[in-house]
């Protein structure tokens, strides 16, 4: 999952969102069953963060950092930190697997997780995939706020570059 970390961490554009703003249009889905566009999978995102609550505060990550061409440029990415104002937490992060799932991203493994010292779950990691884009939602609880990271890749475009990887799960 490394490589998909590494070339997906720099998924294309989005505003910051934040969670007092205005969402996002709904997502362009269209008919048929061929592969998604980047641009309804940064929608299927950007609309599920907001609807979710999720503080879209690293809006930096979620540029697009790769030519056109590239393996970076087959992806799409979102991470968000916790704040004061709304917290990222897991109860917020299965909101946000919700709100993919509503938008028909399937989730064909159990999540995983990890648990701190204390019993509490740190560590929550789902699997998602939807025509040729598979995507990892993970939420980590570390000391300070929380976080929640998306890696979403176009299969396809990753095989062009041999790039090839797996679900886990």
């Amino acid at each position: 999952m490394a490589a998909a970390i590494m070339i997906t961490a720099a998924g294309c554009g989005s505003g910051d969102g934040g969670a007092g703003e205005a969402k996002p249009p709904a997502s362009p889905r269209p008919q048929g069953t061929g592969p998604l566009t980047k641009s309804v999978v940064r929608a299927d995102v950007d609309t599920s963060v907001a609807d979710a609550g999720v503080p879209a505060n690293v809006p930096e990550y979620g540029e697009d950092r790769g030519p056109e061409g590239s393996p970076r440029a087959c992806g799409v990415s979102f991470k968000g930190f916790g704040t004061d104002e709304a917290s990222v937490d897991l109860a917020r992060f299965e909101r946000l697997v919700a709100e993919l799932r509503e938008r028909a991203w399937r989730q064909p493994t159990k999540r995983t997780e990890r648990t701190n010292r204390d019993g509490a779950i740190g560590v929550a990691e789902v699997f998602l995939s939807q025509r040729g884009w598979r995507m990892s939602v993970e939420y980590r609880n570390p000391p300070e706020e929380g976080v929640i990271t998306i890696l979403a890749y176009d299969v396809a475009c990753l095989k062009k570059h041999d790039i090839d990887l797996e679900v886990r799960g």
